[in-house]
């Protein structure tokens, strides 16, 4: 079992542009030394492109990551213990047998919190062509070199494709074997990771698929992005459409007018605002509205509750 200091994270974060941070010792510049976690991890990198990280740890002091790098797919998969996600406006609570996926991009940092724990077995899966050493994609994973913004997304890992994950540890396995057994589960867990197309309506086929595209990226702009002001102008040349027809385009893609969407996103991070003791006037101006009055009127529309019921305990 090895053990791992704020310097050993802070190494680890250079190769893979992420920022880590440990509440408990911040600041303080002598505690490089200072042991944060216990553990084991591993990683292989596959010709495909594909790229593994096993960990398996006990976490001695609580720490926070930012993901700040790039891949076209990352999956992250909890076979034990709690990690907490953050991606613009978007938070998912990971427990054992939950997994995420998303397409990591520096304008979206992708912000994990793991609090002190007795064991955290974490899988994650990164997939970028550049990292392929075949000289190409293989024709099956082209796809995913040309996706659009993929946006996070929760969901169950199968029973035995976890199992299969909990004992990787023990497999004694080398060379070409290994790589073709992680090469099998990799292609799994990006199937997986990519799901369906949880946010079309039925009648999305009349929207042809390069705008379909665009639509994906005005929409996860406004998830990232609650919180700044947006035009139908601006909004329309992004998607490279007129404005009306972005807002025709849009409903019929998603079932929602565009800017209700923006304001159920708004909505969402006031939420989570005043769950981190925010007061209601202060979560109001946060994101933009003028009257406290206003903002309470459609936070209670939107959640059935009041915004002063979220401050309670804070």
């Amino acid at each position: 079992m090895h053990t791992f200091s704020r310097a050993d994270f802070e190494r680890f974060g250079q190769l893979y542009d992420i920022e880590f941070r440990f509440p408990a010792i911040q600041g303080d510049t002598s505690a490089d030394d200072h042991i944060v976690a216990r553990g084991e991890v591993t990683e292989h990198s596959l010709a495909s492109g594909f790229r593994f990280t096993f960990s398996s740890l006990q976490v001695l002091e609580a720490y926070e990551s930012v993901s700040c790098g790039h891949a076209p797919l990352l999956a992250l998969i909890v076979l034990d213990g709690t990690v907490e996600l953050t991606l613009g406006s978007v938070e998912h609570v990971l427990t054992p047998g939950t997994a995420v996926s998303m397409q990591l991009h520096p304008d979206y940092p992708l912000q994990a919190y793991q609090p002190a724990q007795k064991h955290l077995e974490i899988v994650a899966l990164a997939f970028d062509p550049r990292g392929a050493s075949l000289g190409h994609v293989s024709p099956s994973l082209h796809g995913l070199t040309t996706l659009p913004r993929v946006p996070l997304r929760k969901w169950d890992v199968p029973v035995a494709l976890k199992e299969l994950l909990q004992t990787y540890a023990g497999l004694t396995m080398t060379g070409v074997q290994k790589d073709l057994v992680l090469e099998g589960l990799a292609l799994q867990l990006a199937g997986l990771g990519l799901g369906g197309e949880e946010h079309e309506s039925p009648h999305v086929p009349v929207v042809p698929v390069q705008q379909r595209q665009r639509l994906e990226l005005v929409r996860q702009h406004l998830e990232f992005t609650p919180d700044h002001h947006h035009t139908l102008k601006d909004l329309a040349d992004m998607a490279a459409m007129s404005p009306s027809g972005l807002r025709a385009k849009f409903r019929a893609m998603y079932g929602v007018p565009v800017f209700d969407y923006r304001r159920k996103c708004r909505l969402r991070l006031a939420k989570h605002y005043l769950e981190q003791g925010f007061s209601v006037e202060q979560s109001a101006n946060k994101l933009g509205y003028t009257h406290a009055t206003n903002f309470s009127t459609a936070f209670r529309r939107e959640f059935g509750f009041s915004p002063r019921q979220c401050t309670v305990g804070h």
